[in-house]
């Protein structure tokens, strides 16, 4: 966040002086609260050109990705969560390296824009945030149990608000007395900190879940009820196929089998073949069809956010005439409300009243609803924070939802599912980014907000999804009592 607003804005001006090739006065004055006419027509020029290149990049940034999803969840699961933070981490920073490097060139020469979109290379063939979440989401789950679960995904989502909003409101300050190469510099060294500290003193978390005993437990029980069922059968069928061990000829002992040899590299088949075995396979009381119901509401919620995150930055330029300043400080209160909204839910609404992880969500998705219909009517730019106080409690439904998963399955089978969860999720920029940029692009001229509409109507299909959960919670009361509690 500290380098995300300056370093679009920076992709602005230089498509402005070298592909469209105003002159240096001209671009700078497209950053300014009091534009001309003039100036107002080149920036509705250039949106379509730039709108274009954040598409390309947000496709670039998934194709990868993707495709690791389909392996890491069941490699986590054997082989532990670290060395995915580690990988994504690092690809974080070398992108990061990258695009300061050509950040900085651009101060001296004439640097064509598109060089940013190549800048995600690192990051992307890494598994870029479809990695790393599921590795981060596999390591709070490793380390709580179900009653503490929903409070440190809350305290996740809280630290990253904390982030995302001391980033956005310095970043207009820093870039104010500095640069845009010396902001995106900083960003990077940060970065590097941050992987450096995962590297030096993240403990592995595979096979610390304290739910694993209890989960022990029940599958024992599981096991006694059926074999006192069968017992004689299994007896019957054991004294028939009994044979003698082998009577070896000479002294020479069997070899020994390897065990490396069943040990799955990165990319075997294997993982995909456990990660969809463990996804679609039948689980009592519809606890399958609560996992995919709740990972269908997490893939249009994604959806959503991809496709806004390509065209908001355009949209409220083009809109409100916002500089980066006026912008970050919208970003700011639009990421410190929803965290307040979370504090109150957790603390109050969760703790207070006793309201369901189910319930949280469904609160969560109606709120985006409401906002979103109150961001497409917006004409002035207060409206804007109104939609933003309406969206309260967004921030609730993510961290709900990974509980709700990993409250009905077994410490075992997390990263396969989270993993299934990233691979829907990370498909959506193939359709969301293409959708929203088609739809900003063609009402750019009569209602540059009118994708908000089409925001909340995929908000109401993730509620209803939402809600067959509930219902399958009703219909099961006694079962979910304490897991979906």
């Amino acid at each position: 966040m500290l380098s995300g607003t300056v370093m679009r804005n920076q992709l602005i001006y230089q498509t402005c002086t070298v592909i469209f090739e105003y002159n240096e006065t001209d671009c700078k004055l497209l950053d300014s609260k009091n534009t001309t006419a003039e100036i107002q027509a080149i920036e509705t020029e250039l949106q379509s050109y730039v709108a274009n290149m954040f598409l390309t990049r947000t496709l670039f940034e998934s194709i990868v990705p993707a495709i690791c999803g389909l392996f890491i969840g069941s490699w986590s699961d054997h082989y532990g969560r670290k060395p995915l933070l580690i990988v994504s981490m690092v690809g974080f920073s070398a992108s990061a390296m990258l695009s300061s490097a050509i950040c900085w060139l651009s101060t001296y020469y004439m640097v064509n824009p598109w060089w940013y979109t190549l800048a995600a290379l690192p990051h992307s063939l890494l598994g870029g945030l479809c990695v790393f979440s599921v590795a981060a989401f596999c390591f709070i789950t490793d380390t709580t149990d179900m009653k503490t679960r929903p409070y440190r995904m809350i305290f996740m989502e809280l630290i990253l608000f904390v982030a995302l909003t001391s980033g956005s409101l310095l970043s207009s300050f820093v870039y104010a007395a500095t640069s845009a190469a010396i902001v995106q510099s900083f960003s990077c060294l940060i970065v590097i900190l941050a992987t450096l500290f995962v590297v030096s003193y993240l403990p592995e978390s595979l096979g610390m879940c304290p739910d694993q005993d209890e989960t022990t437990e029940k599958e024992k029980e599981i096991v006694v009820t059926i074999s006192d069922q069968k017992v004689s059968d299994i007896t019957t069928d054991y004294l028939e196929k009994r044979v003698d061990p082998p009577q070896y000829e000479t002294i020479e002992k069997p070899p020994i089998e390897d065990k490396s040899k069943d040990m799955a590299g990165l990319f075997s088949i294997k993982h995909v073949k456990d990660m969809f075995g463990t996804c679609f396979k039948r689980r009592e009381y519809n606890a399958h069809s609560i996992i995919w119901l709740v990972t269908l509401s997490g893939f249009v919620s994604i959806f959503v956010a991809d496709g806004v995150m390509t065209v908001m930055y355009l949209y409220v330029r083009q809109q409100f005439h916002l500089t980066v300043r006026e912008f970050t400080i919208f970003e700011t209160v639009s990421q410190s409300v929803p965290m307040l909204g979370a504090l109150l839910g957790i603390l109050i609404l969760r703790k207070l009243f006793g309201m369901s992880v189910v319930s949280l969500a469904l609160l969560s998705l109606f709120s985006e609803i409401i906002s979103n219909f109150a961001k497409g009517f917006a004409f002035l730019p207060w409206h804007l924070y109104l939609s933003v106080a309406l969206g309260v409690f967004r921030s609730i439904q993510g961290p709900m939802c990974r509980t709700i998963v990993s409250n009905i399955v077994p410490s075992s089978d997390t990263g396969k599912l989270f993993a299934i969860g990233n691979i829907v999720q990370t498909f959506a920029p193939f359709v969301a980014a293409p959708l929203y940029t088609a739809i900003y692009k063609s009402s750019l001229a009569s209602n540059p907000g009118g994708f908000n509409f089409l925001s909340a109507a995929f908000y109401l299909i993730a509620f209803i999804l939402l809600g067959c959960v509930m219902r399958i919670k009703f219909k099961h009361r006694k079962f979910y009592a304490e897991t979906l509690k």
